[in-house]
């Protein structure tokens, strides 16, 4: 077997600093492009997803950004995010060139395998009750339907969807989403620590 052959081409992994651009950019990019979502929402949810809120996903954890790559490419991501003792799943979403790959696939296994970690209750996420993609992928790849949320979201109905894991390390640490002087004093602390 050659080197070429024994790498995989499929791949999922945390992001890197040099990543969070990249993702910012092309989580704006799907919220913009699918049409499931009415304008109000797309309208918050990239208010909501913004630079600040990416990099302070990145220092709690950057499994929380997770990057797919296609022969080392990066051709998709998967942000999630704390929750009280739950990993919630914000976003899921290959770039159009690369989904005839196993990268849903990867991405997911990943996914569940890292979180199922002792931390977490359960991972869970949503999606429009009228996302037929999105129903048959979660159910495919082992989340259970457990409730539809009728005009949850901007009078929208959506269905939740779960993984269960087992919480055996106790405590929670909080997930906090720094304002402009927190960022300085966590830019500052950056600085100096490395003298």
């Amino acid at each position: 077997m050659t080197a070429e052959e024994q790498l995989p081409t499929d791949t999922a992994g945390p992001a890197g600093r040099a990543d969070l651009d990249w993702l910012l950019a092309n989580v704006h990019q799907a919220i913009d492009e699918l049409d499931f979502y009415n304008d109000e929402f797309k309208a918050f949810e990239k208010q909501r997803v913004s630079a600040n809120f990416v990099r302070a996903l990145f220092d709690y954890d950057p499994h929380h950004l997770l990057v797919l790559r296609k022969n080392g490419e990066r051709a998709g991501f998967m942000i999630s995010g704390p929750d009280n003792g739950v990993v919630f799943l914000y976003w899921s979403y290959i770039l159009p060139r690369f989904r005839n790959s196993k990268l849903a696939i990867v991405g997911n296994n990943f996914f569940k395998q890292y979180f199922d970690n002792g931390n977490w209750h359960k991972l869970s996420t949503f999606t429009r009750s009228d996302n037929r993609t999105a129903l048959i992928i979660l159910k495919r790849f082992g989340w259970t339907e457990v409730a539809r949320l009728e005009k949850h979201i901007f009078g929208e109905d959506y269905m939740i969807f779960e993984i269960a894991t087992e919480k055996t390390i106790p405590g929670y640490k909080p997930f906090i989403v720094q304002g402009r002087f927190g960022r300085l004093k966590q830019n500052l602390k950056r600085i100096f620590s490395k003298k």
